[in-house]
């Protein structure tokens, strides 16, 4: 793809933003006593920002394509919080997952680099990880493929090559975190077979011990939106990242894209973006964009622009 196709969803206002932002805290904090903590050490409230974090991108896409209008089922893959995410939503017989990473950079957007240079990145960590998965269809029947949508968003402001300043912070008081690290100790961070209890019957606990403003944001990232990835594009990608699953490595073709540390963090285009797991890894330059599956978005976009480069 190209760096003109690259979609930046800039035009939405801040309440709708907040509004957006509100639902998708609600979901990481209610669902978070039946999702694991996925990187060993992590604190209750760095796992509630990660699913925040995840929510928020796909909220933001889901925003975008309905305003204008685009043809996408989200209903069919729909889980309820208490059971695990079955795709992101259905397009052309393909079940597509939205695959967002954060990035960090002065200012709202590059200067001296290219969207089209970043890493499309899945995660790869062990077999049964999303790589491995992508050839398993979960709603069979509807869908006889997988895919995946490549978005980015700013995570942080960079100042003299140091992150200053996270676009949200999240606000638990102590007993909110007592009352969700019962309910993850009672559900073990797994999937729940049946509603396991009434919404309005966890949000009245959680607003006894606090406010229920639970993310604050410092401010707004932009969605990013690049390119994406089908059967057709799976040999493109290579096995990167502080081990894949035969514990090697596999260099990418170009040797000033990324750098690794001691304990194999690779480091993306001087810490503009890290990957601290395994990931099956391509530029999205070598990807088809988003723009081709809609090309009508040339003529007649809302709630976004293209990057003029």
């Amino acid at each position: 793809m190209k760096e003109n196709e690259v979609i930046i969803v800039d035009q939405i206002n801040e309440d709708e933003y907040n509004t957006l932002s509100d639902v998708c805290a609600g979901y990481a904090i209610i669902s978070k006593p039946f999702t694991i903590r996925r990187i060993g050490g992590q604190t209750l409230n760095q796992a509630i920002l990660n699913i925040y974090k995840g929510k928020l991108a796909e909220a933001l896409f889901w925003y975008f394509c309905r305003k204008n209008k685009l043809p996408l089922d989200w209903e069919t893959p729909l889980t309820p919080f208490w059971q695990t995410d079955n795709r992101d939503f259905v397009y052309q017989k393909t079940e597509w997952d939205i695959k967002n990473n954060f990035i960090y950079h002065q200012g709202d957007e590059f200067k001296d680099l290219n969207y089209t240079d970043l890493p499309a990145l899945i995660p790869n960590r062990k077999l049964g990880d999303q790589w491995d998965a992508r050839v398993r269809i979960k709603n069979k029947g509807v869908c006889t493929q997988s895919g995946f949508i490549f978005t980015f968003l700013k995570g942080a402001e960079l100042l003299d090559g140091k992150r200053v300043q996270d676009f949200c912070s999240i606000n638990l008081t102590p007993y909110q975190v007592e009352f969700l690290q019962r309910a993850e100790r009672k559900y073990n961070g797994l999937p729940a077979r049946w509603e396991p209890f009434q919404e309005d019957v966890f949000w009245a606990e959680m607003n006894k011990r606090g406010d229920n403003k639970f993310i604050t944001l410092n401010f707004q990232p932009q969605l990013v939106i690049t390119g994406y990835a089908t059967k057709d594009h799976w040999h493109l990608f290579k096995k990167t990242g502080p081990r894949d699953i035969n514990n090697n490595y596999q260099d990418l073709d170009s040797k000033q894209w990324y750098t690794k540390t001691s304990r194999g963090t690779m480091n993306f285009l001087n810490g503009t973006l890290w990957a601290t797991i395994s990931n099956a890894t391509t530029p999205v330059k070598e990807l088809p964009s988003f723009l081709s599956m809609f090309p009508i978005l040339s003529e007649n976009m809302v709630s976004a622009s293209f990057v003029k480069k």
